[in-house]
């Protein structure tokens, strides 16, 4: 049985983590797959001519928010130059509503829900034997949608192998490495798929420390954690930052998405003894409203974060992203305002001001609902308007992203941007 597998990123630099898993798990368990790896600005019919050349019996792709539309047409082309292949789809947008998605995308054999590794090897075993699906797989069954056991998740993280064994080829095309220590967030924020199970499983450290090794040792540029809240477990968090810094090739860079007001001044004090640019750090702030805040399900100390981005800024060698997200609930315009100008006197390295989207599957649905909350039907589910937020305002909100974009992320008007400030009464 011949299995492609077949990743669709947003840019060519990124790589498919997710489909990688998968690759090398189903391959440690004596099922060959190849991974095709291609971006939404490839011609489809290129793509297309790649994965049929490869006379596949079985053709698996990942859904994301930034593919579905692609992967769709894809899928629909498939069905028709290859009447008799097995589809699989998986990933973040198919995780969720099966009926939903074969309404959509009837042309798709198989939904995978949910973490794939496991589920994917029981499927192909189950394939090759002509039995029935397994659990956490949805299929249609005499004009039925036939799923069982929710979405899947895999308990322990040290079953998994390591995804990138083509570690010189990544290198040579100058590509991020995607990786985790970590599954599931332990905060259930409305907006957000990682906290639903609220299920944080954890890599065993010998396993972290060996992956590490093999890419430090390779002088990869950028690594790029994907664990939710990366500190979640001060102990786990040390022992990596610790090792990292040790073991510092003095190319390699590490980011971590982390929440700030839970760092210690053990953490921070070991963030200071870091080789300026070893380690980024993404903190994701959100919002300064306590009422929306807690409307989301969010728990910040919004004045330790302060704090804590304060003292980190200081040391000069840690690049500090701070998010904000337009349209959450409660928040209006001068709230949002607000917010704005709480998180720019923090002077982040980069502001990265986006905007909500409503996630299939996410509380954050059933909110909007109530809310009234008005997105886009279509990926990106971008909000248009809330009952707190017109179309106007967040019209007049893309101009402001664009603007700290040009003029603040870029770096390159750092002096006019602090006169500029001067001329008015409030960043904002």
């Amino acid at each position: 049985m011949k299995i492609i597998l077949t990743a669709i990123g947003s840019k060519y630099i990124h790589t498919a983590l997710g489909l990688r898993r998968i690759l090398a798990y189903a391959k440690a368990h004596g099922i060959e797959t190849e991974l095709i790896e291609d971006t939404v600005q490839t011609p489809l019919l290129a793509v297309l001519a790649e994965i049929t050349g490869k006379e596949p019996d079985v053709v698996g792709l990942s859904v994301h928010i930034w593919n579905k539309n692609y992967v769709y047409s894809l899928i629909r082309l498939l069905r028709k130059v290859m009447p008799q292949l097995k589809i699989i789809a998986g990933g973040p947008e198919v995780s969720f509503e099966p009926e939903r998605i074969f309404n959509e995308c009837p042309q798709i054999d198989y939904i995978v829900m949910g973490e794939g590794e496991e589920v994917f090897v029981s499927l192909i075993n189950a394939l090759q034997q002509n039995s029935e699906p397994p659990a956490h797989v949805a299929f249609k069954k005499d004009g039925r949608v036939i799923s069982s056991g929710g979405t899947a998740v895999v308990a322990d993280m040290d079953v998994l192998e390591f995804a990138y064994p083509d570690l010189t080829d990544v290198i040579a095309g100058k590509k991020i490495v995607y990786y985790e220590s970590t599954r599931g967030c332990p905060f259930n924020c409305s907006y957000c798929l990682s906290g639903i199970s609220r299920n944080v499983r954890k890599r065993s450290l010998a396993k972290v420390y060996a992956d590490l090794d093999r890419m430090i040792a390779a002088g990869v540029a950028l690594v790029k954690f994907v664990d939710r809240t990366f500190n979640c477990k001060k102990s786990h968090a040390m022992a990596i930052w610790q090792f990292i810094c040790d073991h510092d090739n003095g190319v390699t860079n590490f980011h971590f998405e982390i929440a700030a007001d839970i760092l210690d001044e053990e953490e921070i004090a070991l963030l200071k003894t870091m080789r300026p640019g070893l380690v980024q750090l993404e903190i994701g702030v959100q919002t300064a409203n306590h009422d929306t805040i807690h409307s989301i399900n969010r728990k910040m100390d919004l004045a330790r974060v302060a704090q804590v981005t304060e003292k980190i800024r200081q040391f000069h060698n840690i690049h500090q992203h701070l998010d904000l997200i337009a349209g959450l609930p409660l928040e209006d315009y001068e709230s949002f305002g607000h917010s704005f100008d709480v998180v720019y006197q923090m002077k982040p390295s980069q502001l990265q001001l986006g905007f909500l989207k409503v996630l299939k599957g996410s509380p954050m649905q059933a909110q909007a609902s109530q809310y009234g909350i008005l997105s886009q039907a279509e990926p990106p589910y971008e909000v248009l308007k809330t009952p707190w937020l017109s179309y106007d305002d967040i019209i007049r909100l893309k101009g402001l992203e664009e603007m700290v974009e040009t003029y603040y992320n870029s770096g390159q008007f750092s002096n006019t941007v602090k006169v500029l400030c001067k001329q008015f009464d409030r960043p904002f």
